[in-house]
């Protein structure tokens, strides 16, 4: 090999290489946003703490996707729960982040809806905790038909958070968390 091509291939080893890590911060920053997103709106809930949850949910709604799957790692965490992100936010497998407790990991699924829950969502999830031979928490701002509440019923390994759970999951001193244990 001669020097010159020698050369190239090194300018062009180290050109890929900045390139790699141009895209890598760019994601850890963006990741940094979004927690500290969350941790405003997460701040903002505790503050409010009435107990009309119509207004939280609202609230819920709007908020970017990605600030909602913060907020609710955020809230295990604050619920004593150790908290491992995805890499991504996005092709991650249907999952939006797991939770660990006493050595036991779970796996977690967040939905911002305004209307039912999908029950195929539901079943995807039921099918990936059993794939990875773990329990999880669907986590949502929707409405749950009775169809999707049988299923979850017939699934003891998946908790839903939702509704009036939802709200005081989000809640920083509620002593109430017997709904997140198995």
């Amino acid at each position: 090999m001669s020097f010159e091509s020698f050369k190239y291939f090194w300018m062009f080893f180290l050109m890929l290489l900045f390139i790699l890590m141009f895209f890598k911060s760019k994601n850890k920053a963006k990741h940094f946003k979004t927690f500290k997103s969350a941790k405003r709106v997460y701040k903002r809930i505790n503050l409010i703490k009435n107990q009309n949850t119509g207004w939280l949910f609202s609230y819920l709604r709007k908020i970017d996707p990605f600030v909602f799957e913060e907020l609710i790692l955020l809230s295990f965490k604050k619920k004593g729960f150790r908290v491992r992100r995805n890499k991504r936010y996005t092709h991650a497998g249907g999952i939006d982040g797991r939770c660990i407790r006493n050595k036991e990991t779970f796996l977690i699924q967040a939905k911002r809806y305004s209307e039912y829950i999908k029950e195929e969502h539901v079943r995807q999830f039921i099918y990936t905790c059993y794939l990875q031979n773990k329990r999880g928490y669907f986590i949502h701002t929707g409405k749950t038909g009775i169809e999707t509440k049988k299923i979850i019923n017939q699934n003891p390994q998946i908790k839903l958070i939702s509704g009036d759970k939802l709200y005081k999951f989000f809640l920083e001193n509620n002593e109430n968390s017997d709904f997140l244990y198995f």
